[in-house]
């Protein structure tokens, strides 16, 4: 028989996703607000305001590849329903409403052919190719980008691919030294492929999966090297020597150190250096006041584009100064809504149901994907047609 835990008062549930959230006990605040410092770069980039704050992305790509290889590659035994299933409850309820809303909300008023590529791009994003999508219409620096609200998806759809990589490796390699091997060889082919992307100045591989696995890797095998045991004093040094690297990234880099660059090698060294320095003054006084920020980072990126975006079509492409600070803000609103009802619903419900009911959950959140994917696909291809 199902067994359901209550759903608490409203009050009481903003209170609990306080203290458990965003002021947790048992875990890294530090990674946290390593994660708010990277969605503060992105946004602040996005609105025009840091030049360097593409970098941010690569924070999470590091990032990223550290918790994936937590939650699979170290987990004995590797549980392939429980891995898919807490990833399918932790994006996709929040990127669908944040797609079915955009679109409702603005296909209907914008000239045929943006909706034609706007819908397209969508559908592409729901099924995480947004990425092979962006690489055959626009460059990501390019000025025509504003005009797609879901460009920004193809970071997204990177993620989603390495964790299916990660998927793969977990259940083809039960022995740790078969996965560091693997783990090492696409390290070192992403990272060849990147020196090689550099020096033929393809602006494209900025979207290829192959250009960031290095990225996604070197985040991976943390986990896989020797804890750095260092004095108190010198770990502070060292973890401030990093972030000012990571800052100074944002604040300076020019486009043309994007990815694929060699310079984007240090910002996510530092990253990495970081991560392996736990429990230092440093962390403390510089990246945990951001924890909170970084837990609604998905939130966060997921919203801040499309809003800038729809902002600059309703005011003809004017958008700056207080104005372009009105719209974060209302963003910041919007992101913290979502993550409250949409991603932490998500989440909470996963946990609290049984294996069916969570499998079968897992199951209509892909359907509803396929299905609005299948829906602006459609409206894509009238718009084209006509």
């Amino acid at each position: 028989m199902l067994q359901l835990t209550p759903i608490q008062p409203a009050p009481s549930r903003w209170r609990t996703i306080l203290e458990n959230d965003f002021f947790p006990k048992n875990r890294r605040r530090d990674i946290d607000g390593l994660r708010g410092l990277a969605i503060a770069l992105v946004v602040l980039f996005h609105a025009g305001w840091l030049q360097g704050g593409f970098i941010g992305v690569d924070i999470f790509v590091v990032i990223s590849g550290y918790f994936m290889g937590r939650s699979a590659l170290m987990q004995h035994p590797f549980q392939p329903v429980r891995f898919v299933c807490r990833r399918l409850y932790r994006l996709l309820p929040a990127l669908l409403c944040m797609i079915a809303a955009i679109s409702a909300g603005m296909l209907w008023w914008v000239l045929q052919s943006d909706r034609a590529d706007i819908a397209l791009n969508g559908a592409y994003a729901l099924v995480y190719l947004s990425n092979i999508w962006a690489s055959g219409h626009v460059g990501y620096f390019q000025g025509q980008a504003i005009a797609y609200p879901f460009l920004h998806t193809w970071s997204l759809s990177l993620e989603m691919q390495f964790y299916a990589i990660i998927f793969v490796m977990a259940r083809l390699l039960p022995l740790m030294h078969h996965r560091r091997l693997v783990l090492s060889a696409i390290f070192t082919a992403s990272a060849a492929y990147c020196a090689y992307a550099w020096y033929k100045g393809d602006s494209q591989a900025y979207y290829n999966i192959f250009d960031r696995l290095w990225q996604f890797s070197l985040g991976t095998m943390i986990w896989m090297l020797p804890r750095l045991r260092l004095s108190r004093g010198m770990a502070n040094l060292v973890y401030a020597a990093a972030l000012a690297v990571i800052v100074g990234s944002g604040l300076f880099y020019p486009l043309r150190f994007a990815c694929p660059s060699y310079m984007t090698v240090f910002p996510c060294v530092a990253v990495a250096v970081i991560i392996m320095l736990p429990d230092t003054k440093m962390g403390q006084w510089c990246l945990v006041p951001l924890s909170p920020l970084g837990v609604i980072s998905y939130s966060v990126y997921l919203w801040h584009w499309p809003g800038i975006v729809v902002a600059n079509y309703l005011l003809f492409f004017q958008v700056h100064g207080a104005v372009m600070a009105s719209v974060l803000a209302l963003v910041m609103v919007v992101s913290l809504l979502s993550y409250v009802f949409v991603e932490r619903t998500g989440l909470d419900y996963e946990d609290r149901v049984s294996i069916a009911a969570r499998n079968r959950g897992a199951g209509l959140l892909v359907g509803g994907c396929l299905l609005l994917a299948a829906i602006l696909a459609y409206i894509s291809h009238v718009s084209r047609v006509h």
